[in-house]
């Protein structure tokens, strides 16, 4: 259920970004990541949260979207609701911190939630290192598309992370690729942690 709530709000705070209007370009940029603006206290802070929920468009959103409903539904029911948010919500902000540091002195609003989806994504590969497309998400009558490794995909999907995130140093993309390295490695981090806290303590 979090997961879908999560996909709701995503969704409800892009319709009010585009119920903006002509004033759409001054909400990305109250509530989107400005690391140029972040140490004017904690009101420009906040941004290191609310812009994991602002998306740029519809393709934006609904790629986000996807990934965390295939990657997310997986991960929640393992480590049980209340440590995936823990885990959604650190990955977007240790995301959203990897990128200020990369890039302290942009003035381009960073928005999306792919810091925080990278993480549940990196969890998945700690949580279910031999799963499958067809294991997540069937495809008919495409057995070997079923049968190619997450894990595959997965490692293919960060290395072009690591390759745009460098470029991105001396070339503006308007893509915070830093982010999504953030937010995987928390994934990476947290995975264990919360499975092994499960074990211990029970489900919650």
């Amino acid at each position: 259920m979090v997961t879908l709530a999560l996909v709701v709000l995503n969704v409800a705070v892009f319709l009010v970004e585009l119920s903006q209007g002509s004033d759409i370009d001054a909400f990305v940029g109250r509530w989107g990541l400005v690391p140029a603006d972040v140490h004017e206290g904690p009101a420009a802070a906040v941004t290191l949260f609310t812009s994991t929920f602002i998306h740029t468009g519809w393709f934006h959103l609904g790629a986000n979207m996807v990934y965390l409903v295939v990657f997310g539904r997986p991960v929640e029911q393992r480590i049980r609701a209340t440590r995936f948010v823990a885990l959604y919500v650190v990955s977007g902000l240790v995301g959203s911190l990897a990128y200020l540091v990369a890039q302290p002195t942009s003035q381009a609003p960073a928005v999306g939630a792919s810091g925080a989806i990278a993480g549940v994504i990196a969890a998945h590969l700690v949580l279910f290192p031999g799963a499958t497309l067809g294991s997540i998400a069937p495809v008919l009558f495409l057995h070997v598309v079923e049968s190619t490794p997450t894990l595959l995909l997965l490692l293919v999907w960060l290395a072009t992370q690591v390759l745009s995130s460098v470029a991105s140093l001396t070339t503006s993309t308007g893509i915070a690729w830093w982010a999504h390295l953030g937010g995987f490695a928390s994934g990476l981090v947290l995975a264990p942690v919360l499975r092994r806290h499960r074990s211990r303590g029970g489900i919650s």
